[in-house]
């Protein structure tokens, strides 16, 4: 028998802040079990095209657009379909070595931002440069960096825009990087943003490096881990989304600071704290393991216009024995509910789906692989046991 808790969506205790997103009162009162169907009106799903040309490998990502989705995976060109129907369009670009060839990491991933307003899709290059393809599939050019901007493409996240790329360095190694920066994209000047001063990673004390691939969901992206000396460690999810547009506005969330600031070329201004209570995790100490599972470490945000939707772990070094979490702050109504675990249950299919992005019109989505369908799913989606993964679009 299946055991569920309704879910409340429950709200600050005394004054209630504005600007405040009380994560410590909703994990007081967390919930076991969450269906879709309390947070949302309607849960779509999108079956994947799968013949010859098609076929999605491992490790899959998604960007969900206006008319289209793209999915990346492990040794694979990034692929197109409709957005309406699943179909496949056409691949966007190719991996390789030739002057119009995208550049793939050891594991055979593929690093990609997309201009949702000129179509263009920017592709990370192999001499730290983006190769620009369009949604027709043809070649758009190349934007290289002017010598010394001190700008390492492969450590930080990106979120472009029509007239300018915005970075946030993942990998704090040298003070000649500022945390975050943007790129005029007609004069590819460089403009550094006044933000915190973070601590270097201490890299002549690292011990032995590892990485967990495909944890979009548990990570916000695959993640890196640092052993360092004197029991401490570090991980990092360079693709996490921690750059997003709402509305006008840019928002950046920095790991192991509990605020979400507004971004403009002038600098940050605070948008939303995390008030987390004794589960604060002081940015001094974040390579600490001792002590750690008494601490909460925000992974990534996602935001929309009902919903901030947060990510976290308590116990972040602790592997096997750390918790995932997510919550959801209710931008209408300032209320927070915070569930154990990250998966939700459509109690209409039963079936357990987990939220990995924002779509560009606001809606959450999720993927599914064939193997996590039972059989009658399958049969209802009109799919084959090896077929392509699944959208879906939470509304």
């Amino acid at each position: 028998m299946l055991y569920v808790i309704i879910p409340i969506m429950i709200s600050c205790s005394g004054s209630r802040d504005k600007d405040t997103i009380n994560v410590a009162e909703g994990m007081n009162k967390l919930v076991e079990e969450l269906f879709v169907q309390n947070v949302f009106s309607d849960i779509e799903y999108i079956p994947l095209e799968t013949n010859n040309l098609s076929l999605v490998g491992q490790c899959p990502e998604i960007a969900v657009l206006d008319s289209v989705i793209l999915i990346s995976s492990a040794n694979q060109n990034l692929k197109l379909f409709d957005r309406i129907t699943g179909r496949y369009i056409r691949d966007i670009g190719h991996v390789g070595t030739d002057p119009e060839g995208y550049a793939k990491d050891s594991w055979g991933k593929i690093n990609y931002w997309i201009d949702n307003v000129r179509k263009i899709v920017y592709f990370l290059g192999w001499h730290n440069d983006f190769l620009l393809y369009g949604f027709d599939g043809n070649y758009k050019g190349k934007v290289q960096l002017p010598d010394g901007t001190c700008c390492n493409l492969s450590q930080n996240f990106f979120l472009i825009d029509s007239n300018k790329i915005w970075g946030h360095n993942k990998l704090k190694l040298s003070q000649e990087m500022p945390s975050v920066f943007c790129i005029d994209k007609s004069t590819m000047s460089l403009a550094k943003i006044t933000t915190w001063n973070s601590a270097l990673l201490p890299v002549d004390e690292v011990q032995s490096v590892s990485t967990i691939l495909g944890g979009y969901v548990p990570y916000g992206g695959d993640l890196t881990m640092a052993t360092i000396a004197g029991d401490r460690k570090s991980y990092v999810a360079v693709n996490s989304p921690s750059l997003w547009i709402i509305g006008d506005t840019i928002k950046v969330k920095q790991a192991f600071n509990d605020t979400i600031y507004t971004v403009s070329e002038k600098g940050l201004t605070p948008y939303k704290v995390f008030e987390l209570g004794k589960w604060h995790w002081d940015e001094e100490r974040q390579l600490e393991v001792s002590g750690c599972e008494k601490k909460i470490a925000v992974d990534y945000v996602l935001e929309n216009v009902q919903y901030i939707y947060f990510h976290f772990h308590t116990g972040l070094y602790k592997d096997k024995n750390s918790l995932s979490y997510c919550g959801f702050y209710d931008k209408k109504t300032e209320n927070v509910l915070v569930l154990k675990g990250d998966s939700l249950l459509d109690k209409e299919a039963n079936q357990h789906i987990q939220i990995r992005g924002v779509s560009s019109d606001g809606s959450f989505i999720g993927l599914l692989q064939t193997d996590e369908l039972s059989k009658k799913n399958l049969s209802r989606m009109g799919v084959k046991e090896d077929a392509n993964p699944i959208v879906a679009i939470f509304r």
